[in-house]
């Protein structure tokens, strides 16, 4: 009976341990299955370039490691507008402006070169354009 009670004892202890050791791992912070945040640090710095179409001027963006961009842009009317959006891993840029326009557009990490269009939201005058740049 003695023994009976400390293969009892042992059965639960292993048990316990086995439970706990399946809890532990399980809750292991390796298994984030959240995506990681894009690599953009070819496109990280100050870009700046002009716009051109139904509207000109110039405008600038601070791009950051992870996709975040953020700029302006001056208008010839003497208009200033902030920029704000995200840079994917291949440099497609996503920009909203606010003024309630955006740009769409492309970043070369090879040669320096951004390419791109523009345009505001105004149904009643709606204008459009082009916009080009350079990596400082």
């Amino acid at each position: 009976m003695k023994n009976s009670k400390k293969l009892l004892t042992w059965v639960v202890k292993l048990t316990l341990t086995c439970v706990l050791s399946i809890i532990i791992i399980g809750c292991s912070k390796d298994d984030d299955t959240s995506p990681p945040p894009p690599n953009t640090t070819i496109y990280e710095g100050t870009w700046s370039g002009t716009f051109s179409g139904d509207s000109s001027g110039t405008w600038i963006y601070n791009v950051t490691g992870n996709g975040t961009l953020t700029g302006s842009a001056s208008v010839s009317t003497g208009a200033m507008h902030t920029k704000t959006g995200t840079v994917s891993e291949s440099g497609a840029v996503h920009v909203t402006i606010s003024n309630g326009g955006s740009n769409t557009g492309q970043f070369n990490a090879e040669t320096g070169v951004y390419t791109g269009t523009w345009q505001n939201n105004d149904p009643d005058n709606p204008l459009s354009g082009t916009s080009t740049g350079t990596k400082e």
